[in-house]
């Protein structure tokens, strides 16, 4: 039974130590993770849009998307004149053959494809996983509305892509979050051209209706003032015949 108590002790402590040495190596690591990881989302920003400076996080507010993926930002990209050069969509797809498809979009400000990135996925090498090759070239250029065509299925359409072979769910994956982050982004840029400042008001432009108070108004004055000398002439007519009568007497 000692033996038993020293044991569990011991295992205890063991584990209080082992949990003491991760938790310290955690705190030291996490902050150096955490800038290694933005270190590399800006470097992907840049890849997107090589015309930008910086980014900057939209604030519009973005369409609902579809079932299965989530669009976690559209990120201005401000060009050394302080202007818009573009936009970067990053959106997920959950519906990849090996679970989460992260992608990101690059959009020029006529709501074109510049570039397109697949920066996580757990697909299958040498299938899925192409989409990490030069096989997502085929999106640079297109706008809304991407098809997938899988052996000519798609036509003459102008908006396809074609199907990795052997693995079409991760290109219908990746086009649907590249689809949804486009009209994202074109919310965003729907946005930004109706916020124009509004026009001020012609100070010197008369105001007709405040003129034409004014001028009734103005019309009710001498209305008033003549009422206002009828009496007087009156009285002084009763003057006058008050004087003949006094002369007449």
């Amino acid at each position: 039974m000692k033996e038993i108590l020293t044991l569990t002790i011991k295992l205890l402590l063991i584990t209080a130590i082992v949990a003491a040495l991760l938790g310290g190596i955690n705190m030291v690591t996490e902050p150096i993770i955490a800038k290694n990881n933005e270190a590399t989302f800006q470097a992907n920003l840049k890849e997107m849009l090589p015309g930008a400076d910086n980014f900057e996080l939209d604030g519009t507010k973005l369409p609902e998307p579809e079932t299965g993926v989530t669009v976690n930002g559209v990120y201005c990209g401000m060009g050394s004149a302080g202007s818009p050069v573009g936009y970067v969509a990053e959106a997920v797809c959950s519906e990849g053959y090996g679970g989460d498809v992260v992608v990101m979009t690059g959009v020029d400000l006529e709501g074109k494809i510049t570039k397109v990135k697949v920066t996580e996925m757990g697909e299958t090498p040498g299938l899925g996983a192409k989409c990490q090759t030069d096989w997502i070239d085929q999106y640079a250029g297109l706008t809304e509305n991407i098809v997938v065509s899988k052996n000519g299925s798609a036509g003459s359409n102008p908006n396809k892509i074609d199907a990795i072979s052997g693995a079409t769910i991760t290109s219908k994956a990746v086009t649907k979050a590249v689809n949804n982050s486009l009209s994202a982004v074109m919310a965003v840029i729907a946005d930004n051209a109706g916020a124009a400042p509004a026009v001020e008001e012609n100070p010197a432009e008369p105001d007709v209706e405040t003129d034409a108070e004014a001028a009734v108004d103005g019309e009710a004055v001498v209305d008033e003032a003549a009422e206002a000398e009828v009496p007087a002439e009156e009285a002084e007519a009763v003057e006058a015949e008050a004087i003949d009568e006094g002369g007449a007497e």
